[in-house]
């Protein structure tokens, strides 16, 4: 039973990790978004720590890849004398999660019962805690006027990393999720 318990624990555990990315926009309120017409691509900052998975050309241009193809959706087209100049950063971070194991008479025991077999008691053992590491991902997509050297919109998402295998997917996910909200209030 104990294993079950960790078993169900160690899952939801496992799901709450690996939610999708979270999506925030910030935008200049004064900026007429209209006036954007043209972008083209500034040196990207990567910082990715020592673990070289993360730093890679390609998964670079994915990300200017997916987000070509939402600029461009959006009316926004590629120039060598843009208004606007797209800024990518991406972080990664390793990460601890500590999550609580549920045991009998826990309130965060999964299946609903509250006492053992074999004792009216709602006393319990098997309760403690587990330590989850992960790598979070930090995506933020900077929009500068090319003009007035201002930032004008930023997008940022961030999440759990599953390895390089979903990347791609998740990229590509979260870029849509960002660009929905551009222009900013006209969406």
């Amino acid at each position: 039973m104990k294993k079950i318990l960790l078993l169900s624990t160690l899952f939801l555990g496992l799901i709450t990790l690996n939610s999708s990315a979270q999506v925030t926009i910030d935008k200049d309120e004064k900026v007429n978004f209209a006036q954007y017409h043209t972008f083209n691509w500034a040196s990207p900052d990567v910082r990715t720590g020592a673990n070289p998975v993360y730093h890679s050309d390609l998964i670079l241009r994915n990300i200017q890849d997916n987000l070509s193809t939402e600029l461009q959706a959006k009316g926004l087209l590629p120039s060598e004398d843009p208004d606007l100049k797209i800024i990518v950063h991406t972080y990664t971070e390793h990460k601890t999660q500590r999550v609580m194991n549920g045991g009998y008479g826990s309130p965060y025991y999964g299946f609903g019962w509250g006492r053992r077999f074999y004792s009216p008691m709602m006393y319990g053992y098997g309760s403690g805690y587990q330590n989850y590491h992960y790598t979070e991902g930090t995506m933020v997509i900077d929009m500068v006027d090319t003009h007035t050297n201002h930032l004008v919109w930023r997008g940022i998402a961030q999440g759990a990393l599953n390895g390089p295998r979903g990347l791609e997917r998740e990229i590509a996910k979260g870029i849509h999720k960002m660009m929905k909200r551009y222009p900013a209030g006209l969406s």
